[in-house]
C-alpha cells in the first residue's frame, strides 16, 4: 500500500513540474531573438538624407542619394531603370542580394520627397519642398541598416531592396506610386509569380510610433506580421508591442498597390498618424515640419526589427501557399478616397483570440480533471488503508 502512495505522490509532483514548466518562460533567449537591427545608424541615414535637402526627382539631391545607396551596397546586383512621366524623369533603383537563387522577396521604400509642403500650417510656404525626414527618408534609412544585416543572415533565396522614384509627387491616385507603377507595368507574369511577397516601409520613424494593418494587401502577411511584433515582445522581451493596434485598419494607396494588384502579397507598415495625438494622415504629415528632430531611432528600430526577424524565420516566403483565400485579403472596401487620403477601418480581433482561449480552457480543464482523479485515488487509498483493505 505504502509504494502505491508514494507512485501516486511521483505522479503528483511530476505533473505538477510539467504545469510549472508549460507556464514559464525559458530563461534562455531563443536564438531568432539574437536580433541586431540598430535603430542609432537607421537614424544616423535619416540625419544624411535629409541634409542633402529635398531629394524631388531628377534634383541634384537625388542622384546624390543614389550615388550613396550604391557605394553602401558593396557585393549586392545593383541596377536602376529611368523613365519619363507627368514630365519628370524618375529613376527606380534595385539590389538584389544572392541573385539567381529565387524566391525573391522585396522589401521596398521611396526615396524622392513631396515637392510642396500642401499641408502646412503656413500657407505661404506650401509651395516648397520639403525635408521628408519621415516621409522618404526613414522607410530608406531601414533598408540600408538591413543590407548591412542581410549578408549575416545565412539566407538561401533572393532578397531585393527596391528603393521607389516619384512616389510622392501627386495629388491623386493617377500621379501618386509612379516608379512602383512603371515597375510593375514592366513585369511579366512570370517575374510577378517569382515574388514571394512585397514588404513596404514608408513614414516608420515617427518618435510617437503608431502601427495599424492597412488596406488594401494580404491578409496572410499581415497575420505572420502580427505574430512576429508579438513575439518580439512576449518571447525576446525587447520591444513593447503596445505600438501597433491589433484591432484597427487603414485604408492607404501606396506604392505596394501595383504589386497587389498583380497577385504579389504585399503590405504597407506605415504610421498614418505623424507626430503625437496626430489624426490620420495629419500632423507633421506634408508639412514643413517633417524634420529629422522628429524621427526616433527607437521607431526606427521597431520596424526594423519587424523585416529582420520575418527574413530569419522565412515568414515572407510561401505566403501563395498558406491556403488563405485571396478573398480574405483586406482590400478595397475601406479604400475609397480619391487620392491617398483613406478612411481609417475597424477590425474586429475578438474570434481571431476567442479560438485560443478556448484552447487555452480545455487545456486547463483537462490537468485539473487528471489532479482531482489522482487526488480521489489518493483519499481512497488511504481510506482503504485504515479500514485495512488495502
Amino acid at each position: 500500500m505504502r509504494k502505491r502512495i508514494v507512485a501516486l505522490f511521483a505522479i503528483l509532483f511530476l505533473m505538477h513540474s510539467t504545469v510549472s514548466v508549460v507556464g514559464q518562460d525559458t530563461e534562455e533567449t531563443p536564438a531568432n531573438c539574437l536580433l541586431n537591427f540598430d535603430g542609432e545608424l537607421a537614424n544616423q541615414s535619416v540625419k544624411f538624407q535629409t541634409d542633402l535637402g529635398p531629394r524631388t526627382p531628377g534634383s541634384a539631391a537625388s542622384s546624390a542619394l543614389r550615388d550613396s545607396i550604391k557605394s553602401n551596397l558593396t557585393g549586392w546586383d545593383i541596377t536602376e531603370t529611368t523613365h519619363h512621366s507627368h514630365g519628370m524623369t524618375l529613376t527606380n533603383l534595385f539590389a538584389t542580394w544572392n541573385k539567381g537563387a529565387g524566391s525573391n522577396v522585396i522589401l521596398a521604400a521611396h526615396y524622392d520627397t513631396r515637392h510642396k509642403g500642401d499641408q502646412d500650417w503656413n500657407e505661404s510656404r506650401r509651395g516648397e519642398p520639403i525635408d521628408g525626414a519621415n516621409d522618404g527618408a526613414s522607410g530608406v534609412a531601414v533598408l540600408l541598416e538591413m543590407a548591412r544585416l542581410i549578408p549575416t543572415l545565412n539566407l538561401t533565396h533572393e532578397v531585393t531592396l527596391f528603393f521607389t522614384d516619384g512616389e510622392d509627387q501627386g495629388d491623386n491616385h493617377s500621379t501618386y506610386v509612379l516608379g512602383a507603377k512603371a515597375w510593375a507595368d514592366n513585369l511579366t507574369q512570370s517575374d510577378a509569380d517569382s515574388i514571394e511577397s512585397f514588404i513596404l516601409v514608408d513614414m516608420v520613424g515617427d518618435a510617437y510610433l503608431t502601427l495599424r494593418k492597412t488596406t488594401p494587401g494580404n491578409e496572410e502577411l499581415w497575420n505572420r506580421t502580427e505574430d512576429i511584433i508579438k513575439y518580439i515582445d512576449d518571447v525576446c522581451e525587447i520591444n513593447d508591442s503596445s505600438y501597433f493596434d491589433f484591432e484597427k485598419i487603414d485604408g492607404i494607396y501606396d506604392d505596394h498597390v501595383p504589386a497587389h494588384e498583380l497577385g504579389i502579397p504585399a503590405i504597407d507598415i506605415i504610421d498614418t498618424r505623424y507626430g503625437e495625438n496626430a489624426t490620420f494622415l495629419g500632423g507633421h504629415w506634408h508639412t514643413h515640419n517633417d524634420t529629422a528632430d522628429k524621427v526616433s531611432a527607437e521607431s526606427l528600430q521597431k520596424v526594423g526589427l519587424i523585416l529582420e526577424l520575418g527574413l530569419i524565420n522565412g515568414a515572407w516566403l510561401d505566403v501563395r501557399e498558406s491556403n488563405i483565400d485571396t478573398e480574405e485579403d483586406i482590400t478595397d472596401p475601406c479604400l475609397q478616397g480619391s487620392d491617398n487620403e483613406s478612411p481609417e477601418c475597424t477590425l474586429d480581433s475578438a474570434e481571431k483570440s476567442g479560438s485560443e482561449d478556448a484552447n487555452d480552457m480545455i487545456v486547463g480543464v483537462f490537468v485539473a480533471l487528471c489532479i482531482i482523479l489522482v487526488w480521489a485515488n489518493l483519499a481512497w487509498l488511504v481510506f482503504a488503508d485504515n479500514r485495512g483493505e488495502g
